[in-house]
């Protein structure tokens, strides 16, 4: 038997298509809130072009890489450095902002999020559960 504990619960929706929760994002004094969709496949954090605006980034001058999405497409995201909270927890996050401004989707994957926090899901229930990673 195992036993993990959290800080935060929290209830999604259960209409919502995929797991979605808010999240802040911060950078040079700006903030912006928008939701997203909790994806542990993905290997990045990936938001919509238009939340980079919000934030006052020139999204192009970020650390260039192009994505693969499942249907076998590519596109371009450029990667900054921001202040990520969510459900309570804050991090420092490399996330990526797409290229193109109809790009309308918003991922919290792997790397800049999963990698920050204990996380479960009770499905059934609609239920998240989470903390920093390195708090106990």
């Amino acid at each position: 038997m195992y036993q993990l504990t959290f800080d935060h619960r929290y209830s999604y929706h259960p209409t919502a298509s995929g797991i979605e929760v808010p999240v802040s994002l911060s950078v040079a004094g700006r903030t912006v809130e928008i939701v997203t969709k909790v994806d542990t496949g993905a290997t990045n954090c990936i938001f919509a072009h238009e939340a980079g605006d919000a934030l006052g980034l020139h999204i192009e001058s970020g650390q260039v890489e192009r994505f693969s999405t499942p249907n076998g497409g590519l596109f371009t995201a450029y990667g900054h450095s921001i202040q990520m909270r969510c459900l309570g927890v804050q991090m420092d996050s490399l996330v990526y902002f797409a290229a193109d401004p109809a790009f309308r989707r918003n991922v919290l994957g792997r790397k800049g999020w999963l990698e920050h926090v204990r996380v479960a899901f009770i499905d059934y229930e609609r239920l998240l559960y989470f903390a920093r990673y390195n708090q106990l």
